[in-house]
Order: C-alpha cells, then structure tokens, then sequence
C-alpha cells in the first residue's frame, strides 16, 4: 500500500531525479541488485549473531537495523534504474530472486534466534511468502500473456496489502522489538496470507468467463 501511495506523490519524481543523478550510467540494476543481495544477507547473519552476543546486542542491532535498511535502498535504487536502462528479462527475475532469498534469509535467521518460541510462527510466515509469490507471478504471468494489462514492464508488479515497505517495516520492527517478534511473526504471515488471498479475488474478478 505504501509502495503504491508513494509512487503517485513528488517525492517519486524527486527520487527518481536522485536515482538519475547518482547512479544511472555508473553502476547496472543487476549490479545493484547483487548488491543489495549482500547487505541483505550480511544483515540477516547479525541479527542471528546478535542473539549469540548477548553482551553486544545493541551494537549488533544497530549494525543489523542498518544494513538491512541499506539494503531495502538499494532494492528501490535498482527497479529505478532498470527503468532507465530499459528493463530485462533476467533482469526482472534476479530481482525477485535476490528479493525473496533476503527475506527468508531474515526470518530464518528472526526464528533461528529463539527456535523454541519462533519456530511455528517463522514456518507459516514462510508459507504465506510461498503462497503470495505464487499468486503474484501466476496473476501476472497470465495478464502478460493474455494481454488484459497493456504494459512494456518484464514483470506486472500488483498493489497488495502487503508489499516491499510494508515488509521492511515488519522487519524492522521485527529485529528492534524482540519481546515481540513472536506476536509480529504471526501478524506478518496473517497479512502476507491476506495479500495472497485478496490476489486469488482479483484474479478470479479478472479471469472467470
């Protein structure tokens, strides 16, 4: 929804203007996106570490908060630059990649913190990505294909419940609020099943004969 929000306001003209300045010419949205892979991972590792350095918790918090935060820039930074470029294939497929193996790299390493309390509900956040993802490239492979949105885009992107900033905001809260990361976790996969739900409605508003 903010991804959505965002994206009809200045401050995407402002931001793209910034994307322009800085990185267009100078560095490739795959770069990028390899890039933003590492922090992603990088950060996911502290905030497991951070649970085994109990004496550095906060250094490690901020470190990981950090990171991660680096990442999801960088995320954006990429889309706007293959816009620029012109947008590929691989291109659109590196991206939901890289995207996707962040995320599950930071709620493995959210429940691998404290298993015996986040197991179940780090499983069935799981669950619910596999189940969004699905619905996500399915409803978009088949308007591609059958043409019922007119588009130059490699990959038609839908409006969710639950999209990028929302999830970053989850992790966020996620890694800085750790007495609450069980009640988070649960209410991160309820709104990520949601989305995947609200998805399998549009599709059959689009699709039924």
């Amino acid at each position: 929804m903010i991804d959505s929000w965002l994206s009809k306001t200045k401050f995407k003209d402002m931001y793209e203007k910034f994307v322009r300045k800085f990185f267009l010419g100078k560095v490739s949205a795959n770069q990028l996106t390899i890039i933003g892979l590492i922090f992603g991972l990088v950060g996911s590792f502290l905030i497991y570490l951070s649970s085994l350095l109990e004496d550095f918790l906060i250094i490690m918090m901020i470190a990981s908060v950090s990171i991660v935060s680096i990442s999801f820039v960088i995320d954006t930074i990429d889309g706007s630059v293959a816009r620029y470029e012109g947008p590929t294939s691989f291109g659109g497929i590196l991206d939901i990649f890289c995207d996707r193996l962040v995320e599950i790299a930071i709620i493995i390493s959210l429940v691998a913190s404290d298993s015996q309390n986040l197991l179940w509900a780090g499983m069935f956040s799981l669950a619910a990505i596999i189940l969004c993802i699905s619905m996500f490239l399915i409803v978009g492979g088949i308007n591609k294909r059958s043409g019922v949105e007119n588009t130059s885009k490699v990959i038609t992107y839908q409006n969710g419940l639950m999209e990028r900033s929302e999830t970053f905001l989850f992790f966020l809260a996620m890694i800085i609020l750790i007495p609450w990361r069980l009640i988070l976790l649960w209410i991160f996969s309820g709104l990520v099943f949601t989305t995947a739900i609200l998805r399998l409605i549009k599709a059959h508003k689009l699709f039924q004969e």
